[in-house]
């Protein structure tokens, strides 16, 4: 019964709220009432006369105050309305005798609220039945104006309210003045953080755009090449020999066959002088794309410009003999007819090679023309006699006299304008994202603490990090509390905050204080262009930055693939890892050109990156199959022990030591030679190399179907290839010790934990917990190099529609320069590389084996590896000649360590 009876109050309480609430809500001054008779025939009070009366008496006793009444009533219905329910009182609820403290507070308030009404407000424009504040208001103000003055007394009824306030809504005004406070700094934090986001992406756009100059000025150079020129008469040098006549006139037929530059540049004929070089920089690199799968030239930025030889070509230029007669021809027809004759030369060793050269005529005299011409033939004229005698002399290479009649193919050639992707191939991200509120944090530190010290765990929240998936707290335990204790709690934590996980952070660099990690209720999405657009990015000057995406404060996070220099990522299906591999790959291709970085994509589900297939960085077709990969990874060790040994000859630590040097002789007008040339007596020059980047989608597949050798050869790879320039990204979803084995965990330090399923596979990774209280959809554990402390970071999302966005842009750039026998087994050492695949031929039928007899007895090693190097031919066809040699009788068979004995001496193949 005592439950009905409150009930019953209650309901009579909620209407007394409302009626008082009612009347003096539409007081009206003309209907009858305490202090005034009227005879009206419709009272306008929406309480009918009674409410005329009370809403007249309220309001003559207390003026606008009068409404605390029905506040108080309010009150009194929702704490019956909590005790009905059973709910607790609110924080700050007074003990034994609080109706009074109330009863009190509530009296403070009015009587300080009349008195500010009366003293403040007295021109209130409102309809009163007296001055505002009331009789009690008048009473107070005269009271304290006449005590303290004008100014004292509306001081002292302020601070009385205040303390009213405080008492009768049970609030502190500290709090107050925090959550204050708290909001100003979360609204000038915010502000700050788009400024700086905004600030962010002029500067990384600044900086894209400063990538992109040089293509925009090579771009304005062609144009300006271009124009046209009015025809001028060919300017020659007098130089001796009709037989320089007649190999010109051999050689001309076949370079009429290739397509026109631009018809304008007939009127050009300057053959190899300085003006080459300035109408070499100005062509459009796709203008030079090979017709198929044909590499182009090198970068034409390595090309000497001053100080070399006008008269030998400051490039390793094409062949034009009959070995090429079934290969498709780079688009140089241009050039060479810029440059008007051609003649072939035979060196000392002799070979195939037909090179552009001075065309010389004795019967050909400067003739006056057009003012570049003039020009063309003063530098021609000016040149040493000795240099012009050189050319004309050198002998000429017949195409029969072939040393290989395979011809070589470029391994690392550049590709299309060289331009990279433009940032709005990927969506934007949105312009407004939910943050966590300075409210939200403060509740959260307070529960933190109530429910640690339930759990008799004592601690302090000292600060708080919101970002955009996770926010960070801070605690100091009390004096006595072990770490060990809060990390044992985090399940029983996670589950008294209703929230999924919690990831306890036992150290936390440089301070003295533990993290707690817990889920925002909405998480914001990271979007690569985002990390890509962010200044931290475009600053960064090595061409294998990769962006991962944002750590817990919201800050961009890149890292230098050099660096680590290999990377392992694991995660289980579905935690977002195949995203990241998406995510770095394409943080790649936007900051390095395919002359810089090259890539082998390796993926047994046929489905991640096959999106990548044509694009110009790629070395080789993606590869789906994993026999296919082991030859990859088999060719991989080759290139980098090749890469060894030139930076060996040349005095180097690394591929950028090696690439310097490159460039340094290049200013100079030089060209290193090969130092494993075929011909030592006119050795080829070397190239810059690219770095090299392995993607292995899938490494358990991998091992199983290929077996514990893939693991000997990343090892291997892992081991030496960092200064090679060749890098490592494995990745895996069965995190498992028969997967990610200590070899190769001993090998690369660098990691990536995705969200795993237990504590075990986080152990595995990254030989420590965590990544099993991950959130999933690209949350991750990134452990730098050189370090124990994973850091966590929001993977950046990119959908497909992205990637195949920034695919056809690459694709515009020109088709990949594959290299030959990659995928059946061929292992290219030689320093063009590719090797002509397989061969066929039994016997000594093969055209190759009296050179490969030559390379065996010379270096008095018969190995597959030194033909394959040589002779620059694939593995299958490099292991038939050595049986050929075997069955003729030069070679012994193969003994138990893998060696073969030269059998005959070296004067006999003489």
């Amino acid at each position: 019964m005592s439950r009905l009876f409150t009930e019953i109050r209650w309901l009579i309480q909620i209407a007394l709220a409302l009626l008082l609430l009612l009347a003096l809500l539409s007081y009206d001054p003309r209907d009858p009432a305490w202090t005034h008779a009227a005879q009206v025939t419709r009272v306008a009070n929406w309480g009918g006369r009674v409410g005329a009366y009370v809403s007249d008496l309220m309001l003559l006793m207390f003026g606008m105050s009068a409404y605390w009444w029905v506040l108080l009533i309010a009150r009194r219905v929702a704490s019956v309305f909590r005790r009905l329910n059973g709910i607790a009182e609110p924080p700050g609820q007074h003990g034994e005798g609080g109706w009074l403290i109330e009863s009190f507070a509530f009296v403070l308030l009015l009587v300080s609220s009349t008195g500010i009404e009366a003293l403040r407000m007295w021109s209130l424009p409102v309809a009163l039945p007296r001055a505002p504040g009331g009789v009690l208001g008048d009473v107070v103000a005269r009271a304290v104006s006449m005590a303290l003055g004008f100014t004292g007394g509306t001081l002292l009824l302020l601070f009385a309210m205040a303390i009213a306030s405080s008492l009768f809504f049970r609030f502190s005004w500290l709090s107050v003045a925090e959550r204050l406070g708290d909001g100003i700094i979360s609204a000038v934090t915010l502000a700050r953080l788009r400024q700086e986001a905004r600030r962010d992406r002029r500067l990384g756009e600044a900086a894209a755009s400063e990538r992109g100059s040089v293509v925009a000025r090579s771009r304005r150079g062609a144009e300006t090449m271009a124009a046209p020129v009015a025809p001028a008469a060919v300017a020659t040098v007098p130089a001796a020999g009709a037989g320089a006549r007649r190999e010109r006139a051999a050689v001309e037929p076949t370079l009429a066959r290739e397509p026109s530059f631009d018809a304008a540049t007939d009127g050009f004929d300057d053959a190899y002088d300085d003006a080459y070089d300035d109408v070499r920089d100005a062509m459009p690199r796709k203008g030079r794309k090979a017709e198929s799968a044909a590499p182009a030239r090198p970068a034409p930025a390595e090309l000497p410009r001053d100080g070399a030889d006008a008269l030998d070509p400051p490039f390793d230029p094409p062949y034009v003999g009959e070995a090429q007669a079934n290969r498709p021809e780079p688009r140089f027809g241009a050039v060479e007819k810029l440059l008007g004759k051609v003649v072939r030369r035979k060196d000392e060793a002799g070979g195939p090679r037909t090179e552009p050269a001075v065309g010389l005529d004795d019967a050909e005299a400067p003739v006056r023309g057009a003012a570049p011409a003039a020009r063309a033939a003063d530098r021609a004229v000016d040149r040493p006699a000795d240099k012009v005698e050189r050319a004309a002399e050198r002998p000429s290479r017949g195409a029969t006299e072939s040393y290989l009649t395979v011809p070589v193919t470029p391994q690392f050639v550049d590709h299309g304008d060289g331009s990279l992707p433009s940032l709005s191939l990927l969506d934007p991200a949105p312009t407004v994202q939910e943050v966590v509120s300075s409210e939200t944090i403060e509740f959260t530190k307070r529960l933190i603490e109530k429910k640690l010290k339930d759990f008799g765990v004592e601690v302090a929240v000292m600060d708080a990090f919101a970002g955009p998936v996770v926010t960070r707290y801070e605690i100091e335990p009390a004096t006595g509390v072990k770490g060990s204790q809060i990390v044992n709690l985090a399940k029983d934590l996670a589950r008294s905050l209703s929230l999924v996980s919690i990831r306890v952070v036992e150290t936390i660099p440089g301070k003295n204080l533990m993290g707690l990690e817990l889920p925002n209720s909405r998480r914001q999405t990271v979007r690569l262009s985002e990390v890509i657009g962010a200044d931290v990015y475009n600053r960064a000057g090595s061409p294998l930055t990769m962006a991962l995406g944002k750590d817990i404060s919201g800050n961009p996070v890149c890292a230098d693939l050099a660096k680590m220099p290999h990377l392992l990522v694991a995660g289980t299906t579905g935690s977002g890892k195949s995203v990241g591999i998406n995510a770095m790959i394409l943080s790649l291709l936007y900051k390095a050109r395919a002359d810089e970085v090259r890539m082998i994509l390796i993926d047994p589900k046929m489905l991640e990156m096959s999106v990548y297939e044509g694009i110009p960085h790629l070395l080789c077709p993606v590869v789906t199959d994993m026999r296919q990969a082991g030859n990859a990874l088999n060719w991989t060790v080759a290139e980098m022990e090749r890469r060894y040994k030139l930076m060996s000859k040349l005095g180097v630590r690394n591929l950028a030591g090696y690439n310097t040097k490159i460039d340094d002789a290049a200013k100079r007008g030089e060209k290193i030679p090969n130092p494993f040339s075929l011909t030592p007596d006119a050795p080829e020059p070397i190239d810059r190399l690219p770095s090299i980047v392995v993607v292995i989608d899938e490494l358990a597949d991998l091992m199983m179907v290929v077996g514990k050798k893939v693991e000997e050869l990343i090892a291997r790879i892992a081991q030496k290839a960092r200064a090679a320039g060749i890098h490592l990204i494995l990745a895996t979803q069965r995190p498992s010790v028969d997967v990610i084995t200590g070899l190769i965990k001993a090998n690369v330090p660098t990691r990536i934990a995705f969200q795993v399923s237990s504590k075990i596979d986080s152990r595995t990774i990254l030989d420590q917990q965590g990544a099993d209280t991950l959130l999933g959809m690209g949350d991750m554990l990134y452990l730098p190099p050189g370090t124990g402390l994973p850091v966590r970071v929001h993977g950046a999302f990119v959908s497909d529609d992205e990637v195949h966005r920034v695919v056809e842009r690459l694709k515009e750039q020109g088709e990949p320069n594959y290299i030959e026998g990659l995928l059946e087994g061929g292992v290219a050492e030689g320093e063009e590389g590719g090797g002509a695949g397989g061969g066929e031929g039994g016997d000594e039928s093969d055209p190759l084996y009296d050179q490969a007899v030559e390379v065996v007895v010379k270096n008095r090693r018969a190995s597959i590896s030194l033909v394959q190097r040589h002779l620059r031919i694939g593995y299958n066809r490099a292991a038939r000649l050595l049986e050929q040699m075997e069955n003729s009788g030069l070679v012994s068979p193969m003994s138990s360590n893998g060696n073969r004995e030269i059998l005959v001496p070296n004067r006999d193949i003489e």
